[in-house]
């Protein structure tokens, strides 16, 4: 069985937000197949988790004793800072302490770079380098980087479609929601990037607008009123901090909305949209990073939408499901399996 080491900035709990979560997923995905080890900064207690406390770079002698002890048939670097000029520099040291080992970097999202950066970074290229992001795969291919465009995983233990009513009325009771709304749900980052001002429009009439935020997410909006403040003056609701059992929220909302226009301002391949749709439940969202390209309309299931057309669109949606009986649930867990291991494997994509 291959030995597989995984380098990262932390995997440790709670899981709340999309880079968290996704580098979590990772680990499980490749212990389930290869021998793994991991380096970070922070991580849970395992006995394959190594926590070693290191200048920005990398550069320690622990870390290259761990490293050429456990003699990887594969690196797999994951920064959470994702394509900075310094992410590349540490992948160089790190892979330095075990050369002969298969170099492959996850990154989620672009970054912008100085002119001699990106000259630099033509040196310093990992042999493979796997993002959800169109918008990095392109900036990749101009470097002459090999790179492959790769969806990101879903826990479908927890996430699941709910098909019991009862169930729904019961969690919203746990949280507090009125039982007879119809429940519009954004999951995410609590900040102006976010586009939630456009969820304003929905709060109206039946409808029941929640904002569920990060305990993870960096400070509110600055100003005389905060954007939580201004949010909640229209009566839409929010539940602020770490919630465990995520996939509730999802079991007791009739949609969820996706508002993000900002590049960057989210992972090209949003974890909630995955999420909600394992879950049973339809999106309607713009048309962010390759949200598209890897989902298209997920059986009828995905709604794509500017957001000055939210209120529309939602009534839209509304009459669709009404009377609609597939509960088909799309998932990428195959495909991003199935490059991965690839590209372990392999050696390519």
């Amino acid at each position: 069985m291959k030995k597989v080491l995984l380098v990262t900035e932390q995997i440790n709990p709670p899981y709340d937000e999309g880079i968290k979560k996704t580098v979590y997923n990772l680990f499980v995905g490749l212990e389930q197949r290869y021998i793994i080890k991991v380096i970070c900064r922070e991580g849970f207690n395992d006995e394959r988790i190594k926590v070693i406390e290191t200048n920005r770079l990398f550069i320690s002698n622990r870390i290259k004793k761990t490293v050429k002890k456990f003699r990887p048939h594969t690196l797999i670097y994951f920064p959470f800072a994702s394509t900075t000029f310094a992410s590349f520099v540490r992948n160089v040291i790190l892979s330095s302490f075990c050369s002969s080992a298969q170099n492959i970097m996850v990154a989620l999202q672009p970054k912008q770079l100085a002119t001699w950066q990106t000259r630099l970074i033509r040196f310093l290229k990992p042999k493979i380098v796997l993002t959800p992001s169109l918008l990095l795969y392109d900036k990749l291919k101009g470097l002459k980087i090999n790179s492959s465009l790769i969806p990101l995983p879903t826990n479908l233990e927890n996430f699941s479609p709910n098909k019991n009513d009862e169930t729904k009325k019961v969690l919203r009771i746990k949280y507090h929601i009125p039982p007879n709304k119809y429940v519009i749900t954004h999951i995410g980052h609590f900040n102006e990037g976010r586009n939630l001002k456009s969820l304003v429009p929905l709060q109206k009439g039946e409808n029941q607008v929640i904002i569920v935020g990060s305990s993870s997410t960096p400070r509110d909006s600055i100003g005389p009123a905060s954007l939580k403040e201004k949010l909640l003056n229209t009566g839409i609701m929010i539940i602020d901090g770490f919630i465990e059992r995520i996939e509730e929220i999802y079991h007791l909302s009739d949609l969820y909305i996706f508002p993000v226009v900002k590049k960057n301002s989210s992972i090209d391949l949003p974890l909630s949209i995955l999420e909600a749709r394992a879950c049973g439940v339809p999106v309607v969202t713009t048309n962010f990073g390759s949200t598209e390209y890897f989902l298209g309309n997920d059986n009828g299931n995905i709604f794509y939408s500017e957001p000055e057309e939210f209120p529309a669109r939602v009534e839209e949606v509304k009459k669709l499901m009404l009377n609609k009986n597939n509960t088909s649930v799309g998932t990428l867990n195959g495909q991003f399996e199935e490059i991965l291991f690839s590209a372990i494997d392999n050696g390519k994509t």
